[in-house]
């Protein structure tokens, strides 16, 4: 094996632990995401927290809890292996 070889050998084997990486970084990054639209979801206001509220704060952390909910199927969605590129890219969840 030549100097040359060992140095694409080097090179190859860098770039698929870059990759590697990357994807652990990038299934680290849903994961924090998800907990995050989870602690919304959570902080829906139960009955007697919605008595307590005004009007106002209420209706905000509704609609919070349900856009994260929201949010979080369609990431689900697009995590699913069935789910295409094409399909994410275009929306069609």
């Amino acid at each position: 094996m030549t100097q040359r070889d060992e140095g694409h050998n080097y090179r190859d084997s860098k770039n698929r632990a870059m990759e590697y990486e990357r994807k652990q970084k990038y299934k680290a990054i849903i994961d924090m995401v998800i907990r995050w639209l989870d602690s919304n979801i959570d902080d829906y206001p139960n009955e007697e927290e919605s008595e307590q509220m005004i009007a106002s704060e209420r209706i905000s952390k509704q609609l919070l809890a349900e856009d994260s909910a929201d949010l979080k199927e369609k990431i689900e969605l697009a995590l699913d292996s069935k789910t295409t590129k094409r399909e994410i890219e275009d929306g069609d969840l």
